[in-house]
């Protein structure tokens, strides 16, 4: 009995096929065909969807293609105004130039540089047009950011290399729309013009221009005491941190402030001073890096009120192979007189005068480092404040007494060369000499003005 299922189960699934074959042959039949319409069915629809999306790109490549054609026709109609020049045009213009912008037919690019060239008759203008460009390349318009003799010198004469100041209004306006965009740029999380100072290898090529360019911004920062703002442009880089503490050293607004403010302020530019000083002779920053920041240094050095003393003093008492260019430059400046009145005797008595004394009593001479500062005593005017000429003398009195007739000989015959060179300069330097030549004008800059 126990084999019988299996034989009775198996006849009855024979049976069951052999009844109803009929009908199992049109199911299967009738399933096969169902699954292969549903396969057809999407295939189909594969195709309709990619022939509806080349019809597509083919309708967006067409419109695009009339676009440009559209577009180069408008610009053709216009080029010649865009192209124009001088203040007759100057309306005409600007109300081309903006239509092109806001209806994004031109090139970001190709709006500034349009924009920077009307800057140069209305920089109002071209604010105008650069907040309504977007995705503007952040570099050309530092290209275009010109200084002036008061920014790179401290002092404008009537000489030729000063002919440039016509453009200072326009590099003000550039400033000031670089502030603007700055606050907008942090509101969103963006780096906006921030990513000129990521790189601070870059930021060393022009350290000036960049101090100035954001010279707007952090002073209103410091103005308006938004120390934790400041402490977020610091942070972004070295290179931002760099042009900060150069900017933030003259940013002392002198007014009257309490005891506790005052403290909470010689704190805040005591911090930067130390990181300039540390940044100055640190391993990043060469001998050409050290010229150029004695250069920035130098033209604003009464505003620092005191800031860059130490700096410039530990810079000048170092040997002269890690201070060659700094001292080139120091030299330039002042035997071109090259430097405002003021800020020079500040540097002659806080810094030549005192740091040639202490190289003096130290134990054992650096006969280059004095030989330098000799130097660059030599092309300076004599004080005339009593205690400045007494700690002058005394200075003098040492150096002749250190190296006898060869140290006194060599600044008296320096000191009769730089004379006549100022009388009668050589032709390549008569166009950077301010020697003699008329003031433009009697302001003194500042990196908060």
């Amino acid at each position: 009995m126990a084999d019988a299922t299996p034989t009775e189960t198996h006849s009855r699934f024979a049976k069951f096929i052999q009844n109803y074959s009929g009908f199992l042959s049109s199911f299967v039949i009738g399933a096969a065909g169902l699954i292969a319409t549903s396969i057809w069915q999407y295939r189909q629809s594969e195709i309709a969807q990619h022939q509806a999306a080349a019809q597509q790109k083919v309708a967006e490549t067409q419109a695009a293609n009339s676009w440009k054609i559209e577009r180069a026709e408008i610009l053709s109609k216009n080029l010649q105004v865009l192209a124009s020049q001088g203040s007759t045009t100057v309306d005409q213009r600007y109300g081309v130039l903006l239509s092109l912008t806001r209806g994004n037919i031109l090139d970001p690019e190709l709006a500034v540089s349009y924009a920077l060239e009307l800057g140069k008759d209305n920089p109002d203008y071209m604010r105008s047009v650069l907040s309504n460009t977007a995705d503007k390349n952040y570099l050309q318009l530092t290209h275009a950011f010109q200084l002036t003799c008061l920014q790179r010198f401290g002092v404008a004469k009537d000489v030729a290399i000063c002919k440039t100041d016509k453009f200072g209004d326009r590099s003000q306006a550039i400033a000031d729309e670089v502030s603007d965009e700055l606050d907008a740029a942090q509101a969103t999380g963006k780096p906006g013009p921030m990513s000129l100072l990521k790189d601070d290898r870059q930021v060393l090529i022009s350290p000036l221009t960049l101090a100035w360019l954001f010279e707007p911004y952090l002073q209103n920062l410091y103005e308006r005491r938004l120390w934790n703002e400041i402490t977020r442009f610091e942070h972004f880089s070295t290179g931002a941190q760099l042009v900060a503490a150069l900017d933030l050293a003259t940013a002392r607004t002198g007014e009257f402030v309490t005891a506790d403010e005052s403290a909470r302020l010689d704190q805040f530019h005591a911090e930067r001073r130390k990181w300039l000083i540390s940044y100055l002779f640190g391993a990043s920053c060469d001998g050409e890096c050290k010229g150029k920041l004695v250069d920035v240094m130098l033209s604003v050095y009464g505003d620092a009120q005191g800031d860059y003393n130490e700096a410039m003093r530990k810079l000048l008492g170092q040997p002269r192979n890690e201070t060659g260019p700094a001292v080139s430059r120091l030299h330039q400046r002042l035997l071109w007189c090259e430097v405002d009145d003021d800020d020079l005797v500040e540097f002659r008595d806080q810094v030549l005068t005192p740091t040639l004394g202490d190289l003096l009593n130290a134990p054992k001479l650096d006969g280059g480092a004095i030989d330098d500062l000799a130097g660059l005593l030599a092309i300076v005017p004599d004080p005339k404040d009593p205690k400045a000429l007494a700690d002058w003398k005394d200075a003098l009195k040492k150096l002749v007494k250190a190296g006898g007739d060869h140290y006194q000989k060599s600044f008296v015959k320096r000191r009769a060369t730089a004379k006549q060179e100022r009388l009668d300069p050589p032709y390549a330097m008569k166009k950077v000499s301010f020697c003699n030549a008329a003031d433009l004008t009697d302001a003194a800059p500042k990196l908060d003005e």
